[in-house]
């Protein structure tokens, strides 16, 4: 809640402090901070200020979910979990939130290229010799 209010302090203040218009907001996922920066309407009707995610934090996020799917997951269909070797390890988590991270970086002029390249990050991952 107190980041919430410095932030909308900020950008209301900016123009009077600065003479700056912050017209983007670097999140971190946060979506209270934003909802309240926008309801602010700190510039008027004219000028609105648009949310850019941080790759970090989408990385991060990614990598505490799938952490949690380890952890809160039941046996599969073979009868053991989804967490060990040859399954979803720690190292293999962060290599996938790595590998999610540089696809989205290395595309991100382009929604469709960086939209395959996800993908690529997804197939090559559960790929196998057996199975390419």
């Amino acid at each position: 809640m107190m980041e919430t209010v410095g932030m909308v302090r900020i950008f209301q203040r900016s123009l009077s402090h600065r003479s700056v218009r912050y017209t983007s907001y670097i999140g971190d996922g946060d979506s209270k901070t934003f909802s309240s920066i926008t309801a602010s309407n700190p510039y008027g009707e004219d000028i609105t200020v648009s949310k850019i995610e941080c790759v970090g934090h989408v990385q991060k996020r990614m990598g505490t979910r799938l952490r949690k799917l380890k952890q809160m997951s039941s046996k599969l269909s073979d009868g053991k979990s989804i967490g060990g070797k040859g399954r979803l390890t720690d190292r293999m988590i962060d290599l996938i939130t790595t590998y999610y991270g540089n696809a989205i970086r290395q595309n991100k002029t382009c929604l469709s290229d960086m939209r395959k390249a996800v993908w690529v990050v997804y197939f090559h991952i559960r790929s196998s010799d057996e199975e390419p």
